[in-house]
């Protein structure tokens, strides 16, 4: 990277150099241009990954112990989705469009489909809460966990009491947001 760097300097030294009597050159960062060409763009935005909006399986236990006198109990496991799910069902494929600053008039309206960056309130009361959440644990993993509030996720807390930012953002496929 300091090569090129250099490189750069160099060849802007070479052309001072020729235009030096008429020209004067004013030389800025590209960040610089593109923050001035889009300035309700924020810097600190990182783009979408689409590696982000994928999740692994989920696995849950619904009912630990059950006393049954005179019924019979059933046990169904399911196998794994993935390969129906990769026959069946529709992914954004090809280059992305990207677009900024949709309102939700506009998300209506459209039949929107990819990846989207956004923030989610998530519903109250939900017996099994659909959004996944990314948790990063301490040994820098990432356990993927299912809730209504992300503060709650990540403090391991099972009653939530937070009115303030109970938002999780998100990097979801569209499909799994609309369901909510």
């Amino acid at each position: 990277m300091k090569e090129l760097y250099d490189q750069t300097k160099e060849r802007l030294k070479t052309i001072e150099d020729y235009l030096k009597p008429n020209v004067k050159i004013h030389t800025i960062w590209e960040c610089e241009f593109d923050q001035q060409k889009y300035p309700e763009v924020d810097p600190h935005l990182k783009p979408i990954d689409k590696r982000d909006a994928f999740y692994g399986g989920r696995t849950e236990t619904i009912q630990l112990y059950n006393n049954l006198s005179d019924l019979k109990g059933r046990y169904v496991d399911f196998c794994s989705l993935y390969p129906s799910v990769n026959k069946y069902c529709k992914y954004p494929i090809g280059h992305p469009i990207t677009y900024t600053d949709i309102s939700v008039d506009d998300y209506i309206k459209n039949n929107y489909f990819g990846i989207m960056k956004c923030k989610i309130l998530p519903p109250k009361g939900l017996y099994h809460p659909v959004l996944p959440y990314k948790q990063l644990t301490s040994d820098n993993t990432h356990k993927l966990l299912f809730g209504l509030c992300r503060t709650c996720m990540n403090k391991i807390s099972f009653k939530c009491k937070h009115i303030d930012d109970p938002t999780l953002n998100k990097h979801d496929k569209i499909h799994e947001i609309k369901k909510m």
